[in-house]
């Protein structure tokens, strides 16, 4: 199966990796500096011209990374985990483990990423300065970078979600209303006004500059905004609205089991085919031992099914992904998606079975109090 992101390691346990449209953008990136450095430095050979572009890109992919770490860190430190970073073709994204609680928190883990980048603007600005009676290259990659930081810095800084500026907006306006809600639909109107205004100025370009790519590429990141700014807000009002289902509310309470020392044969016969279910758990609501879908019978030729236990077939249960009865819908919806489960067991701490979560069943009860609560 294609994958379309791609794992580069970990950096204090936070996933660091980059999705299949970096490499779209990474590509971009050098064919339009090799060909402005080219014009713009005539003398330049061709390796120093590709190097440098190549150099700089990597570097300018790295402080893109430097400005989430910003965010990252600042979250950390203010008891928010972090579980990814991502790198993609309209930049980076760091995937918080939970919606901030507090306007200072918000604040303070919004602006730490624009503060990143006007620093590495200082710095590559101070760096161009030293080398500029060295080699022409390095100075010149050192002033784009410098320059292109401020400009992440400052483009970041604009009061809309998705942008930083956004979540900083909401953080004031939070903490001046003491209202989250009114906080997020005051920067999802930032986020449309601005995508609105983008597309406006990529329509200038295209019709009356006749700018094509640059017109069409301003416009694509305009409706990439508004598309993020709409579902930002859909998923705080989806938060909001399901703050108070659990667990223990969404488990359907009478799962079915099949016993480990039963054969598959005898599982598909008994169980599968009559009851129409493709998984089942293992062992016994006070002791589950392991869940066994129908793709696991598959991994076995049929002639063997007769002969071979569900216990030699079943995902252990101290492999399982599981969910406490407390656990809140949030937290429940994102592991299934990110793990890509299609039910999910429903434990207590002694180990007891209280039922399981099927994907359908908690997709539509979300779509319930969705509808319910407009």
């Amino acid at each position: 199966m294609f994958k379309t992101v791609l794992v580069l390691g970990h950096i204090s346990g936070i996933r660091i990796q980059i999705h299949v449209s970096w490499v779209f953008i990474l590509l971009l990136l050098l064919a339009t500096m090799s060909t402005g450095f080219h014009y713009q430095f005539p003398e330049w050979t061709l390796p120093m011209v590709v190097g440098t572009a190549v150099v700089t890109a990597l570097l300018f992919f790295a402080s893109i990374l430097a400005h989430e770490l910003g965010h990252s860190v600042v979250a950390i430190r203010r008891g928010v985990p972090v579980e990814s970073i991502t790198l993609f073709i309209f930049g980076g994204l760091a995937q918080m483990g939970r919606d901030t609680e507090r306007a200072d928190d918000e604040f303070w883990i919004a602006i730490a990423g624009p503060a990143v980048s006007v620093g590495l603007a200082l710095t590559f600005g101070g760096l161009a300065q030293i080398a500029s009676g060295w080699y022409e290259p390095v100075s010149v990659a050192l002033g784009w970078l410098a320059f292109i930081n401020l400009v992440v810095a400052v483009f970041n800084l604009i009061p809309g979600f998705p942008l930083d500026g956004g979540r900083v907006f909401r953080a004031l306006v939070w903490k001046i209303t003491g209202d989250p809600r009114k906080a997020v639909a005051a920067a999802v109107w930032g986020g449309r006004m601005v995508a609105f205004l983008l597309f406006g100025f990529g329509f200038w370009n295209l019709v009356v500059i006749g700018n094509l790519i640059g017109g069409v590429w301003i416009m694509l990141i305009a409706w990439f905004l508004l598309t993020m700014a709409e579902g930002q807000g859909r998923m705080y009002e989806m938060r909001d609205r399901l703050a108070g289902v659990r667990a223990r509310d969404l488990a359907d309470p009478e799962p079915p089991f099949v016993s480990p020392d039963a054969s598959i044969q005898e599982w598909i016969d008994q169980g599968v085919l009559p009851d129409g279910r493709r998984s089942f758990l293992v062992g016994e609501p006070e002791r589950v031992q392991g869940l066994v879908t129908l793709s696991d019978s598959r991994k076995v030729p049929r002639e063997r099914w007769a002969t071979t236990r569900i216990a030699d077939i079943m995902t252990p249960a101290d492999s399982l992904r599981q969910v406490a009865p407390d656990t809140q819908a949030e937290e429940i919806l994102q592991l299934m998606s990110e793990h890509n489960l299609n039910q999910i067991p429903v434990l207590e701490a002694s180990g007891r079975a209280i039922g399981w979560i099927d994907r359908q069943k908690l997709l539509r009860t979300i779509e319930i109090h969705m509808e319910v609560k407009r």
